[in-house]
């Protein structure tokens, strides 16, 4: 096949890809606009008369109340600039009173060092991505910071992470003001004399902000086809400041997609008070093209890792919830699943300590074969989920895909040497993996002996299973007719789990639709 053939082929291929799945991920896109106020002196008397009425537990006029709340906004702007020389320190600002000196405090924002970008959220204009607004009206103003990857934090993405953050203007003494930083993912009021008052708050900003850079981790038809490129990107990284207290939830996207494709779901998550104060977002994000059991290896190891940076900084909270959608719900059950010795002996004669590889391969077959669940789930969402594969993986462009993909460099590696050096030790079905090159589009086939073999064993008692299913068909069709255009209902459908829905007029992306979100709510509040 000549070069020119060939990039024709695969632009055929994922032309077909991207029109069978378009709805699993969207760009991002924002612009800050950063207006002529850097040197407007703050009207410091006024805002100090609504604080007075503020900390009384006053509800103040909303003439008022946006007075006070563009006083703070001035504030921010005007020690924006240096913010990463001064925010522990104090900082000169004017005011209608004369210059004073700001202090900044942090109330409740963790990691308050780290941050090195502070933007108020009404200078965010989102052009792209979401749909709806996640905001709150109240006392103080938006803004978006941002945290810096550190090696002692670096679970988080090397672009940064960016979350809301709320400032309130505390003016008890009116020639000394605080500017008091509060995460209102942490509480969504201000309490004074027994009076709640809410606090601003801008969720869509903050995470449309963060998305657009993050989406730039992982290219949809890259991230498929290059293996190698991507590998080094994956892992868990968190959408939320980091809180102890607070339960995790993982998100995990399926193939040809990225973490990009929950923006709109965790926006929706975000109007949801209790869900947003019970739960700290995470994204698994990987190269979508390699087989499913050594990206299952890749997700619990970092997992493991997750649990381990949130123990060594107080964690109260082990057990989690994984929302996955369609491959990234295949990844999800694997956790929740025991291997013993049942999966080695489908493939291999031998014990794994008799296979004539090194050390080193015989380290990965372990992580890929022989695991137990992960007893921190206790949880599972599956979206669009093709527990029994899915038509399209059948389908020339598909196949035309799969040829294009990159294999784990690693994996063909051990293959070869398998099959050349221990051929003797592998049982019919463990050499037909070993000569394949197998990717998880095959893995998807409904006729693939890998899915039939590996995932579909029976769900873990101990865990509660949700299914969320898409028919792009109208409301009074069949169920065994019923389909997303991708996943059939047949598919989807598993025997045992604790509820299913079957959202109507929906595409493969039920997890970015209205009915899919509400469902998703409704099984994250669940105690």
């Amino acid at each position: 096949m000549d070069r020119t053939f060939s990039k024709l082929v695969g632009i055929s291929a994922a032309s077909l890809m991207s029109a069978i799945l378009s709805s699993c991920s969207l760009s991002v896109k924002v612009r800050e606009e950063w207006k002529g106020s850097l040197n407007e002196p703050i009207a410091i008397e006024n805002a100090a008369a609504t604080w007075t009425e503020i900390r009384a537990g006053i509800v103040p006029q909303e003439t008022k109340l946006n007075d006070y709340n563009e006083a703070v906004r001035n504030s921010v702007v005007q020690i924006a600039r240096n913010w990463a020389a001064q925010k522990d320190r104090l900082s000169v600002v004017k005011t209608t009173a004369g210059a004073v000196n700001l202090q900044v405090n942090s109330v409740n924002v963790t990691d308050l060092h780290l941050v090195t970008e502070v933007v108020p959220a009404d200078f965010v204009k989102i052009r792209q991505g979401l749909e709806s607004d996640s905001k709150v009206d109240g006392v103080g103003t938006s803004l978006l910071v941002r945290q810096e990857w550190t090696e002692t934090d670096s679970m988080i993405p090397k672009t940064g992470l960016w979350y809301p953050v709320t400032a309130v203007l505390n003016l008890d003494r009116i020639e000394a003001p605080v500017l008091e930083l509060i995460d209102p993912t942490k509480g969504a009021n201000l309490s004074y004399n027994g009076r709640p008052l809410p606090l601003s708050a801008d969720y869509s900003a903050a995470l449309a902000r963060d998305f657009q850079d993050r989406q730039k981790q992982f290219e949809r038809l890259n991230a498929l086809l290059k293996f190698e490129k991507f590998a080094d990107r994956t892992g868990l990284y968190r959408v939320s400041a980091f809180d102890p207290k607070k339960k995790v939830c993982i998100l995990i996207h399926g193939i040809f997609s990225s973490p990009s494709t929950w923006d709109e779901t965790i926006n929706r998550l975000y109007q949801d008070k209790d869900i947003r104060e019970k739960y700290e977002f995470w994204t698994f994000g990987y190269p979508t093209g390699a087989p499913i059991p050594y990206m299952a290896a890749e997700l619990r190891d970092a997992i493991y890792e997750m649990i381990e940076f949130r123990r060594r900084r107080g964690s109260s909270h082990e057990n989690m919830v994984v929302v996955g959608h369609s491959m990234g719900g295949l990844l999800a059950r694997t956790l929740t699943m025991n291997s013993g010795d049942e999966n080695w002996n489908l493939l291999f004669n031998v014990p794994i300590e008799e296979l004539k590889v090194s050390e080193s391969d015989r380290e990965m077959l372990r992580r890929m074969v022989y695991f137990d669940p992960v007893p921190n789930v206790e949880r599972v969402i599956f979206c669009a989920t093709p527990h029994r594969g899915s038509k399209v993986a059948e389908k020339p462009g598909a196949r035309l895909i799969g040829d294009l993909i990159q294999v784990p460099s690693q994996l063909m590696k051990l293959s070869t040497t398998i099959v050349t050096q221990s051929a003797y030790a592998l049982t019919p079905l463990g050499m037909e993996f070993a000569r394949e090159r197998i990717t998880s589009i095959d893995q998807l086939g409904y006729s693939t002996r890998s899915s039939t073999e590996f995932l579909r064993k029976p769900l873990n008692p101990a865990v509660h299973f949700h299914s969320i299913i898409g028919n792009s068909k109208g409301e009074g069709t069949p169920l065994e007719n019923c389909t997303d255009g991708v996943v059939s209902y047949l598919s989807a459908h598993l025997d045992g789990v604790e509820s299913e829905v079957v959202i109507n007029g929906s595409p493969h992306g039920v997890h970015r639709t209205d009915g899919g979100i509400r469902e998703i709510i409704r099984i994250l509040r669940l105690p």
